[in-house]
């Protein structure tokens, strides 16, 4: 057997020992790269107070600068540690809100996928037609190929993952059985009214169909008030169930009860009672 065989046999078994190791990735929607931004420019700031007070000794006083950023890299770091696993995980607890408010059965589609996780949960709880949607900015650490990848290491087959925007969805009207979304209709740039987000989600929503949603819906910077945005529920054809502050469900201590993190989360889940009517820009 020749050298290039041997090194192309090696490269083989390399290639599957790193695919039997390898691990889904599901970052929380804390921005790795924000906090790294953070760190950097509070050690940035002491190195050169520290360095300034050799020749200056007030130049100590700079170091006060950092305790602002110092506040925010604690804050962010803590609540990405206890979105994961290794801290509560409550990113999957939400997700398994999410899950248990619209049952099994039927096509389910998950507005704002991200990496994947949540649709992949619910692929692996019962069997159906799973479709993710989401934009993946360059900002975040999601991507649809990081999506493919993560249901292909779950050994989850038949996922789709389109790309998209919340605010105008790429489905026909009715044709999903249940809707969810967590955390995402705060985020899409496109349009001013977040609300936009809800109605399309429901759209999409067939009769009867089941929906929940998880977003800030108390944060005045987003939504004039929570009746706000359940009144665009009930407008698009919603018969809300459910409504409840995130902190009424978990224990939710500091930082994640801070305006910045989940202190304005809610969880609203119901029904489609009736068919939306067709306005002139669905035609």
């Amino acid at each position: 057997m020749g050298r290039d065989a041997n090194r192309a046999i090696r490269r083989k078994r390399i290639t599957r020992t790193r695919g039997r190791n390898e691990a889904p990735v599901y970052p929380t929607w804390i921005r790795s790269n924000r906090t790294v931004v953070f760190w950097l420019a509070a050690a940035g700031i002491i190195v050169l107070s520290a360095a300034l007070a050799f020749f200056w000794l007030p130049g100590l006083a700079l170091a006060l600068l950092a305790i602002p950023l110092l506040y925010i890299v604690v804050v962010l770091t803590l609540a990405s540690y206890h979105l994961g696993p290794r801290g509560g995980d409550l990113q999957g607890r939400i997700h398994q809100l999410l899950i248990n408010s619209v049952g099994g059965g039927g096509r389910l589609l998950d507005v704002g996928c991200g990496s994947g996780q949540l649709l992949i949960r619910f692929a692996r709880s019962t069997p159906g037609e799973y479709i993710g949607l989401d934009y993946w900015g360059d900002d975040w650490a999601y991507s649809r190929s990081q999506c493919v990848r993560n249901a292909e290491l779950e050994g989850v087959a038949g996922l789709q993952f389109v790309r998209g925007s919340a605010s105008q969805l790429p489905f026909a009207e009715d044709v999903f059985e249940r809707v969810v979304s967590c955390l995402t209709f705060h985020e899409v740039r496109d349009v001013a009214d977040k609300t936009a987000s809800i109605i399309e989600a429901l759209r999409v929503l067939a009769p009867s169909g089941r929906f929940a949603f998880v977003d800030l819906f108390d944060d005045p910077g987003y939504y004039a008030g929570r009746e706000r945005a359940l009144t665009a529920v009930a407008d698009a054809g919603g018969a809300i169930e459910t409504v409840r502050s995130l902190s009424e469900v978990f224990d939710l201590r500091f930082p994640m009860n801070l305006a910045k993190v989940l202190k304005y989360a809610v969880v609203v889940t119901g029904t489609k009672s009736r068919v939306m009517p067709v306005s002139p820009g669905m035609l």
